[in-house]
């Protein structure tokens, strides 16, 4: 039987081999040199990302031996404080602290958004409600309108101050996870950013958010990056001197930023720049640039471009501007506030369908490219768990991957999978944890076994979500006993 199995194999392999689909060099699905470190030049990436030519053969799993790297697991706090009309929302709840460990978030950060250029924290207070805080601790003298709403509006529950810091603090030791602090350099002091490391415990410790823009720029700055990056040198050597292990990150423009003044900020802190790493984002809307007209078929070309070339070659133009820096991807997201309307797939499964595909990029792209992206932060918790506390599909999704990140793992090389889906996953221990995205409207049919690591094992499926279409925003979940519906996300394991 196996050698039958082998036999079919081999003769997949040399059809794709004379049909163009495989090289000898780089068979059967790497376009980049595995364990590359700076990567100046990009070719299409892989195939299987985008749901296209993929075999419909035996499933093959192997285990990499490159370790996960789950950093890139990490989740805004940008509104959670709050629901609507500034209603206070006090995220200590035991119901919300267990909502949120259902992700299994590796870190967590705050604070988040333009906020950050204002927040302050009170050094020496600890106390989430009753204390000498008040949410971000905005000053009063703040414009009103600098905000996007958020003001130096005061907080309370149950008639006691409510600090927002002192809330994170609590939140991410009961979930527990790590934290990641984004420090106030424009108006806060490095006293403060260094008494929020001793409460946190984080690895990274961002300074500045989105600095060439706005009033940041024109005001603050005077438009002088050369006057950020003085300011930055001195906090970061305060900061590595009470704690050498944490790793600073800079604030720069997003690398799909070709603006006059963007590339004056990049060409100031080339050089000299005290730097453990440097900041991206990658939301859905500007990483489809803007791309997406509705049309179903044509924007699906447009999403499987994101993954085989726009990341690749965003990823290849920042390790050429900034070597030697690490790569923080500071947010990436499905719906960024404020898009304008230019994403017409909120909500969508098509939408939702991101997020898996994101992750299999990052996690697949680390693997064969030493850890390139160091850390990635979803931007945020309030979208995927909104006002009411309503769970939308996009939490759902993030739930089920969630899974791969619940332990240190090894991430998985998958040499086959069904036409028309994408599979990727990790090895915990001796558990086999896979994702699978079915991205058509058929469905398909699961083997009961799959070939892990040269062993046929019998594969569970965990739970599965199906949408009623790529552009519905309605969703249900089902059993199966190894047929996959169309338009689904899947939750596998086998050991």
């Amino acid at each position: 039987m196996q050698s039958l199995r082998a036999f079919y194999l081999l003769q997949a392999f040399f059809l794709l081999m004379f049909i163009g689909k495989v090289n000898a060099k780089d068979a059967p699905f790497n376009h980049f040199p595995k364990n590359a470190t700076c990567i100046l030049s990009v070719e299409p990436w892989d195939n299987r990302l985008i749901g296209q030519d993929t075999i419909a053969t035996e499933i093959m799993v192997y285990d990499s031996r490159r370790a996960l790297n789950r950093s890139i697991w990490t989740f805004s706090t940008s509104d959670i404080f709050f629901r609507k009309a500034l209603t206070p929302f006090d995220v200590t709840r035991q119901d919300y602290v267990e909502t949120i460990r259902l992700l299994h978030p590796y870190a967590v950060a705050f604070s988040e958004g333009k906020t950050s250029d204002w927040a302050r924290q009170v050094v020496g207070d600890t106390i989430v409600l009753g204390g000498a805080g008040n949410g971000f601790n905005i000053p009063s003298w703040v414009p009103s309108d600098i905000l996007q709403g958020m003001t130096s509006h005061k907080f309370f529950i149950d008639g006691k101050s409510y600090d927002f810091f002192n809330a994170y603090v609590k939140l991410i030791h009961e979930l527990p996870s790590k934290g990641y602090i984004l420090g106030n350099i424009m108006t806060g002091t490095c006293k403060e950013v260094i008494w929020m490391i001793k409460r946190t415990h984080p690895e990274y410790v961002q300074l500045g958010l989105e600095q060439m823009r706005g009033e940041a720029f024109t005001k603050y700055w005077n438009k002088d990056p050369s006057r950020y990056k003085r300011k930055f040198n001195i906090w970061a050597d305060s900061i590595r001197t009470v704690y050498p292990g944490v790793k600073v990150i800079a604030d720069i423009p997003p690398s799909h930023s070709n603006n006059q003044t963007d590339q004056a900020w990049i060409k100031e802190l080339q050089t000299g720049l005290k730097a453990d790493g440097v900041r991206d984002y990658w939301h859905l809307h500007w990483m489809s640039r803007g791309q997406f007209s509705g049309n179903y078929e044509k924007d699906k070309q447009v999403m499987y471009s994101i993954f085989s070339t726009t990341l690749p070659e965003l990823i290849a133009k920042n390790k050429r501007l900034f070597p030697g820096k690490e790569l923080i991807i500071d947010q990436w997201s499905v719906s960024l506030t404020g898009d304008g309307g230019r994403n017409p797939y909120k909500r969508t499964f098509f939408g939702t369908s991101y997020i898996p595909r994101m992750v299999q990029f990052m996690i697949e792209f680390n693997r064969d490219h030493n850890d390139v992206i160091a850390s990635a932060k979803y931007e945020n918790l309030k979208q995927l768990i909104g006002n009411k506390g309503t769970k939308s599909m996009e939490f759902e999704v993030t739930r089920m991957i969630a899974n791969l990140f619940s332990e240190p793992a090894n991430v998985l090389d998958i040499k086959s999978v069904l036409a028309g889906t994408i599979m990727f996953g990790v090895k915990a221990g001796n558990q086999y944890k896979l994702i699978l995205l079915n991205d058509q409207e058929e469905a398909v049919q699961l083997p009961k076994e799959i070939n892990f690591d040269g062993r046929l094992l019998t594969i569970h499926i965990k739970e599965a979500l199906a949408s009623p279409g790529p552009t519905s925003t309605e969703w249900s979940s089902y059993s199966s006993n190894g047929s996959i519906n169309g338009y689904s996300i899947v939750y596998i394991t086998a050991q």
